[in-house]
């Protein structure tokens, strides 16, 4: 493969094809442990935003972890880690709820070079305020100082939450008919970060650091402000919605991979049509005109306004969603809707981009 046939991800260093090789070598010893713990199964198969645990008695524990990615060196860049905190939380418990289960707690994992008791802080003050806007606790977490391994630091986090087994949702009741309901993202969230640091701050560390103050009128802050903007948390009004008995058909976390996250849903022979799309915070048309990326691969790597998306029966219900979003001060509208189709797809007739497992490409 020549440079000019990889992707700006790619080039920028993060191999998605790769990562899919590489998973699939880990999965080939992984996927065959399920049997080890015969007494507590899975309800899910792996590969959803979330598995869950069988606890017995119908009752079972949704468990996941993430983390916030390079998107901790925008915040050693900028010397400002009190954010990230809730970034950590957010890419947690928002794919927690992908499952229908409610977030309970989290644990962190805190890999660093040196210990700073004012970064230790003002991450502790990110945690917090995550948690406080998910309802969940921090129970507890690791530090690890390996400065042999990393220079700075790195934030993981993995959570728990609780479903009862026959409220396990992993999207197989979709019908083609049904809406599909975006609800707004904050901005980049955090992924897609190494490329908008290159397309944006520079190829070099040096350079980025050099530019991630620099004031950019076309989003009004500094473009380090732009890119640390706290990913958006979707607990509250999501288990809002499950509480009132509202049928909510998959629930899917739209992150790295983009709107193709929705292929993962467990339902076959379904097209997502996505033809009302979101508006686009313009922090996107910036990396987009700046680095020449494709709307391919826009619309691949990052989440282009929609954070989180909600299938559901019909009107009625993407009204309910809503009146519920409004209490919640968070923007959701119909963005498509889904056909039937032999296989499956998230089809883009706007922008004429197909996406087939975690790939878009123009049809």
């Amino acid at each position: 493969m020549t440079n000019s046939d990889k992707s700006q991800y790619d080039q920028s260093g993060v191999s998605s094809q790769g990562a899919e090789t590489a998973l699939s070598g880990l999965l080939n010893h992984v996927l065959p442990t399920r049997k080890f713990s015969s007494r507590y199964p899975l309800a899910a198969d792996i590969g959803y935003f979330a598995n869950v645990i069988d606890l017995g008695n119908g009752e079972g524990i949704a468990f996941g972890t993430d983390g916030v990615g390079t998107k901790v060196l925008v915040a050693e860049m900028l010397n400002r880690y009190d954010t990230i905190g809730i970034d950590c939380v957010a890419m947690n418990v928002n794919d927690v709820i992908c499952v229908g289960a409610r977030p309970v707690s989290m644990v962190d994992y805190i890999a660093c070079s040196h210990t700073d008791p004012e970064v230790f802080t003002q991450l502790g003050q990110g945690l917090a305020e995550g948690a406080r806007q998910s309802g969940i606790s921090i129970s507890g977490g690791e530090i690890s100082q390996i400065k042999e391994i990393i220079s700075g630091i790195d934030l993981i986090g993995a959570c728990i939450g609780h479903v009862s087994l026959d409220k396990v949702n992993t999207g197989k009741d979709i019908k083609p008919g049904n809406l599909i309901v975006g609800l707004a993202s904050s901005g980049v969230h955090s992924n897609g970060l190494t490329l908008a640091r290159r397309v944006l701050l520079g190829e070099t560390l040096e350079e980025q650091k050099s530019r991630v103050n620099d004031y950019e009128e076309f989003l009004d802050q500094t473009l380090g402000e732009a890119l640390l903007v706290p990913t958006q948390i979707y607990v509250k009004p999501v288990m809002e919605m499950l509480d009132s008995g509202m049928d909510l058909k998959a629930m899917v976390h739209i992150t790295s991979g983009g709107f193709c996250n929705l292929n993962r849903v467990e339902c076959d022979n379904i097209r997502f049509v996505i033809d009302n799309l979101q508006p686009v915070h313009e922090i996107f048309n910036l990396i987009q005109d700046r680095g020449g990326v494709s709307e391919a691969e826009m619309f691949e790597v990052f989440n282009m306004g929609t954070g989180f998306c909600l299938i559901v029966e019909g009107d009625k219900e993407a009204d309910a969603i809503a009146e519920t979003c409004k209490t919640h001060n968070l923007s959701s509208q119909v963005i498509g809707q889904i056909e039937d189709f032999q296989g499956k797809e998230v089809f883009l007739p706007q922008k004429q981009l197909t996406g087939r497992g975690s790939r878009f490409s123009g049809s």
